[in-house]
Formats: C-alpha cells, structure tokens, sequence
C-alpha cells in the first residue's frame, strides 16, 4: 500500500493496527488535495481519516502539514494512500465506518454515474463488517462539465435516472440510499 507522507512515498503494512483506539474511520475517496480531511481530522482528533487519490503531488501541501510535530499542526489521525478507486489496497478493506466522496472528477464521477461495479464493490469492500455511511457530493452540470461529461459518455443525470437507473444498481451491490 502506498502511503504518502509530506513529499516522500513510503510503504505501510499495517493499517489495521494504526487504525486502533480511534472511534470511527472515514475514507474521502478522491481526496483531491487532502484539505477535507486535513481539516476533519483537526476538529475531530478521536476519529482517523484517510485521503485516498491516485494523485500523489495533488496531496504534499497537506500531506506535508500532516507530519508535522503535533505542536506545529501535525495530526497522528491522518493518513494518505496514494490509490484509485479502480484499483484500492486490500490492506483497507473492512476499515471504514465512514466514506466519502467530494467532487468526483474523471473516471471516479464515471464510475459513481454509470454505477460501475468495480468502483461499486471497491466502494462496499473499504465498509467496515457492520457497514458504513456514504456521502457523495457532488455538481454536475452541462454548463460546467461539458467536456468531461461527453468525454466519458456519462447519462443525463436526473432523479428519473437515479431512481429507477442507479438506485437498483446500488442496492444489488449492497449500497442502500436513504
């Protein structure tokens, strides 16, 4: 597993032990530049927060800040994997109990719209064994994304679609939406 510490990649093996003692997990799929849970794991210190992104230079500033000594900011409940969704690490399978996803981008807001099961059971894979809330924000719109959006062949995305398109995909994964 690739793990990303200020500007340096380093290997780690095991999640799970770094993980113990803190109340809950939460995973922010596509981190982008690692602020959301930067920021998170600031406010909430007894909780532990991975910023997932296949991007690595995308995450230094705040991987950077993160490994600071705790009284310069450094946080010890953060950490970032340099991984897509297409493609993340066993080692955090059944680890989160919380999971995010902000502004998906390429083939992460793809996978999310088109409902792929890859992306999908990756989703469910990372769920902690008693299950994880999911969080997608997101915008998606003709005027802003045109590009992207023909680019990927990506369906008009409307409550029609997900109800009676994503909704059942979803649920056949094991994603319930409430």
């Amino acid at each position: 597993m690739r793990v990303l510490r200020g500007k340096k990649i380093t290997y780690e093996e095991d999640i799970h032990k770094l993980v113990k003692g803190y109340d809950s997990v939460l995973v922010d799929i596509g981190t982008g530049d690692g602020r959301f849970v930067y920021k998170l794991a600031q406010k909430r210190p007894k909780e532990f927060f991975i910023g997932l992104d296949p991007v690595a230079e995308m995450m230094t500033e705040y991987s950077s800040k993160s490994i600071k000594k705790l009284t310069k900011g450094g946080l010890a409940n953060l950490l970032y994997l340099i991984a897509s969704v297409e493609e993340i690490p066993k080692e955090i399978y059944n680890i989160a109990n919380h999971i995010s996803i902000n502004l998906p981008w390429g083939s992460l807001l793809a996978g999310i719209v088109k409902g792929d099961p890859t992306v999908l059971q990756n989703i469910v894979n990372m769920a902690a064994p008693l299950g994880a809330t999911l969080k997608i924000r997101f915008t998606y719109s003709f005027i802003y994304e045109s590009g992207e959006i023909a680019k990927r062949e990506l369906p008009e995305l409307s409550l029609e679609y997900i109800r009676s398109v994503l909704l059942p995909i979803y649920a056949n994964k094991g994603i319930l939406v409430k």
